[in-house]
C-alpha cells in the first residue's frame, strides 16, 4: 500500500504503519505475490492476497482477522471496502497463507526472484498450487 492509499488502508496495511497488522506487506511484493498467486486485483482478488499473506504470517492471531474483516467491511472508504463474499474469499487465502510450507512470504526479499520465470519462482516458494485453485 502507498501513502497515497486512504489513510485507514494505510494504517493496518502497510510496513510503514505505526500500527500494521500481521502481513503488512509493501506494495511491490504486495503486487508481486498477485501474479505469483495468478490473482488480479478486483476486490475478491485483493482480499485473496490479504488473506494469504496474513495466514502465512506466524504472528497472526485471530483477533487480527477479526479487527481486520470488521475494518475493511465497516470502514475502509468504499473504494476499498469489501464485500461478505469478499471476505469469505480472504478466508481461503487465509486458510491457503496458513498451509504454505514457507512461512512470513511478506518478509521475504523478492528481489531473488524478480529475473526468474512465473512457474519457476510459483515451484521456488511452493506457490504453484495457490495459483491454480480460486
Amino acid at each position: 500500500m502507498s501513502r497515497r492509499d486512504p489513510f485507514v488502508v494505510w494504517l493496518v496495511e502497510n510496513p510503514d504503519s505505526p500500527l500494521p497488522l500481521p502481513g503488512r506487506i509493501h506494495l511491490r511484493e504486495h503486487n508481486y505475490l498477485h501474479l505469483l498467486l495468478g490473482r488480479g486485483f478486483a476486490a475478491s482478488d485483493e482480499a485473496y492476497v490479504i488473506g494469504l499473506t496474513m495466514g502465512n504470517d506466524l504472528r497472526t492471531e485471530r483477533w487480527h482477522i477479526w479487527f481486520f474483516k470488521l475494518v475493511s467491511l465497516l470502514i475502509y472508504p468504499p473504494k476499498f471496502r469489501f464485500a461478505i463474499s469478499d471476505l469469505k474469499t480472504f478466508d481461503k487465502g487465509l486458510a491457503r497463507g496458513r498451509r504454505l510450507p514457507i512461512k512470513n512470504l511478506n518478509q521475504l526479499d523478492f528481489t531473488e526472484y524478480e529475473n526468474w520465470q512465473l512457474s519457476r519462482s510459483r515451484d521456488g516458494l511452493k506457490l504453484a498450487e495457490a495459483s491454480a485453485k480460486r
